[in-house]
């Protein structure tokens, strides 16, 4: 699930999920709570557009990459 994924990331850069859906709230102009944010990610309705301010806001970037071809 991606709330489990995230919660590594958010231990790795020190930020708790209160931070960083005030943050997400600050870049969208809307208001954000934690438990909001932690519902999207537990039902999987974040949207693409989100996940990729919430990585910019951690420091990361989301990318597609190729999965290798089985020979």
């Amino acid at each position: 699930m991606i709330i489990n994924e995230l919660k590594k990331v958010l231990l790795d850069v020190n930020i708790s999920l209160t931070e960083l859906a005030q943050a997400l709230g600050k870049r969208l102009n809307k208001p954000y709570s934690m438990q909001n944010l932690s519902n999207k990610l537990r039902n999987e309705t974040i949207t693409y557009r989100e996940m990729l301010i919430i990585a910019d806001i951690l420091g990361y970037e989301l990318k597609f990459i190729p999965k290798k071809k089985e020979k």
